[in-house]
């Protein structure tokens, strides 16, 4: 009989504790995100929702009807003086948005701000200066690393469960409904600013920075209109470390052969997660998350919750419970969300210039 595994998997982290006295929070922004994502999550975490103020007035009425939140703020300025400094605001905005809204937060005051932080890097730059003019503390909603099977992932990466990790892969082949996204066709890139800028985020924090990207995002005939649909990616970590994506969103040829899966390796072991909210966009499906170590056997770790909703309520309490002095780092301060900026901007760049031309 093979050994079983000598690690109990069921220690590692898979939540973030809850601020001990919740700060309100005010929602700009009343679109689908706020509605399936972070509503839900503020509601099962028991943190409080103030307000909320879109352009869309009726929208904000809609949502405010269904979720039970107390005011629906007629004006911006109504908005901002309303939370202030003593609540929290949640910016569920588009990127172009961004700056000229975070130019008008009161001083001293805190934000969840929606990703991409701005349209690109130059642009999150200019927005981390102006919210460190007005000594704003602010994260970015990354939430990908607080999903539980992530931060299980990261935790056994931090306590050398898996020893020095040498290969990172994330593998797509589901369909992605981008036509459920009205805005998507005017954007100059789609499927890296706004899906696998996640996954970028996500391995800046396991592996760090890395040296280079190479990268090539094409369409698909189904979406003529769209900048791109698809998408192939390494990350330069050196010889040692071998980071790679391949990221196709439109295969059509499901359920058999979808495959929706991330791995990472190291030299004494592995974990393989099934990222089940892809597998069926419409339709999502519980992750599945395993491990395995030296002497031991692959071993599936229960998880305790999924991304949506969870993972948008755990980035929410880091930001409240930093800025509370519960939490000694703010793991997506807007600081560190340039540098993912920086390596969408780079991916891009790479795409554009394109690879070696054979001779």
């Amino acid at each position: 009989m093979p050994a079983q595994s000598v690690f109990d998997f069921a220690s590692l982290q898979q939540t973030w504790a809850m601020p001990s006295a919740p700060r309100p929070i005010t929602i700009l922004g009343a679109g689908g995100i706020v509605r399936d994502g972070h509503l839900p999550a503020y509601r099962r975490m028991g943190l409080p929702v103030a307000g909320v103020f879109d352009v869309n007035a009726e929208a904000a009425r809609k949502l405010a009807a269904d979720f039970d939140i107390p005011v629906v703020h007629q004006t911006l300025d109504d908005t901002l003086a309303a939370c202030g400094t003593r609540g929290v605001f949640d910016l569920a905005l588009p990127p172009a948005a961004i700056l000229q809204t975070v130019e008008q937060l009161p001083e001293g005051s805190i934000a969840l701000i929606q990703k991409p932080l701005g349209p690109d890097g130059a642009a999150a730059r200019q927005i981390v200066d102006t919210l460190q003019a007005r000594s704003v503390t602010a994260a970015t909603n990354f939430q990908l690393r607080f999903t539980p099977s992530m931060l299980a992932i990261r935790d056994a990466v931090r306590r050398g469960l898996l020893g020095d990790i040498v290969d990172v892969e994330v593998r797509l082949a589901v369909y992605m409904p981008w036509e459920l996204w009205s805005f998507i066709p005017s954007l100059d890139a789609v499927e890296i600013p706004l899906h696998s800028i996640h996954y970028l985020d996500w391995i800046r924090s396991l592996l760090g920075e890395p040296e280079s990207v190479f990268a090539k995002a094409v369409k698909h005939p189904r979406y003529p209109t769209l900048a791109d649909a698809r998408s192939s990616i390494i990350l330069d970590y050196g010889d040692r470390v071998r980071c790679a994506l391949s990221l196709n969103h439109t295969y059509n040829y499901g359920p058999k052969h979808v495959e929706a899966t991330i791995r990472v390796e190291g030299t004494k072991g592995a974990a393989h997660l099934s990222v089940g909210y892809l597998i069926d966009y419409n339709k999502p499906v519980p992750e599945k998350l395993e491990f395995v170590t030296e002497g031991g056997t692959w071993t599936e770790l229960p998880l305790k919750g999924e991304r949506v909703p969870d993972a948008f309520g755990f980035v929410m309490a880091n930001l409240q419970r930093f800025a509370a002095g519960e939490d000694a780092v703010l793991d997506t301060d807007v600081r560190d969300s340039v540098r993912t900026m920086a390596l969408v901007d780079a991916a891009l760049k790479s795409s554009r210039l394109g690879g070696v031309v054979p001779e």
